[in-house]
């Protein structure tokens, strides 16, 4: 079943890079500025892989992303607890976790551009927009564990931390995993967004903005491709360490 459904996806994936292809050949027809193929896209990618300027700017962008994401994931399970152990806390915090959720990511990563560094703001924007995601799971995740296996640990002699820590978390597990697998595509978004906009040297988003400065249409979509690689690599690897977590 694994095997035919990776199968699947392949096919799924041909699919839509038939689509694109047709659509940008027949794009191509009627517009002043050329669409790249997907060969086209293919061919600049590989070259790009051979330049160490873009692989060093791919890891100062997976760099910056990684810390944005890791601290989200930290402060949201944090957060996330908290809210769940007292409605005051969880009062006060909604406010704060509805402004972010309903804010645009430009208009945060053009306000805090006004205070932060722009080495640092894919970081900042990344984990901003993790936050109330992982926040969000984990509250609901700990809602969600039924009350009489905590009782029935307090019975056997368990304290108050060992009841969180050897119950409501290993339970809350499965909730923080979504919530982890929901983020990291954001994060990624978030990021690249704040790098194309603030435009820090050495980074993903410097590579796109100056390509699409010099209307390099086919470098656009090469790095593109690239963004949409390492979104899928960490996902794909956030999956894993969590299989072998619980093994």
């Amino acid at each position: 079943m694994r095997r035919k459904g990776i199968i699947l996806n392949i096919l799924a994936a041909l699919f839509w890079v038939a689509v694109w292809h047709v659509g940008a050949a027949l794009a191509n027809r009627a517009l002043l500025l050329k669409i790249p193929l997907p060969w086209e896209t293919l061919r600049t990618f590989l070259r790009l892989c051979g330049e160490g300027g873009f692989w060093r700017a791919v890891g100062s962008s997976v760099g910056h992303i990684l810390w944005g994401f890791l601290s989200a994931a930290a402060l949201g399970t944090v957060g996330g607890v908290a809210s769940n152990a007292s409605g005051w806390f969880r009062r006060l915090a909604a406010p704060l976790l509805r402004l972010i959720r309903t804010v645009p990511v430009a208009a945060f990563i053009l306000l805090a551009w006004l205070w932060i560094p722009s080495r640092v703001l894919p970081s900042f924007v990344s984990a901003l927009m993790v936050l109330p995601i992982v926040w969000s799971h984990v509250d609901a995740g700990l809602a969600a564990v039924d009350e009489r296996l905590p009782e029935m640990a307090r019975v056997f002699g368990m304290s108050g931390a060992e009841v969180l820590l050897r119950v409501r978390l290993p339970l809350m597990a499965p909730a923080l995993r979504t919530g982890c697998l929901t983020g990291v595509g954001i994060a990624w978004k978030a990021g690249i967004a704040a790098e194309v906009i603030c435009n820090p040297t050495g980074s993903i988003g410097a590579l796109l903005q100056g390509a699409k400065v010099a209307i390099d249409y086919e470098r656009v979509f090469a790095v593109t491709l690239m963004v949409v690689l390492l979104s899928v690599l960490f996902e794909y690897a956030l999956k894993l360490a969590w299989k072998e977590q619980r093994r």
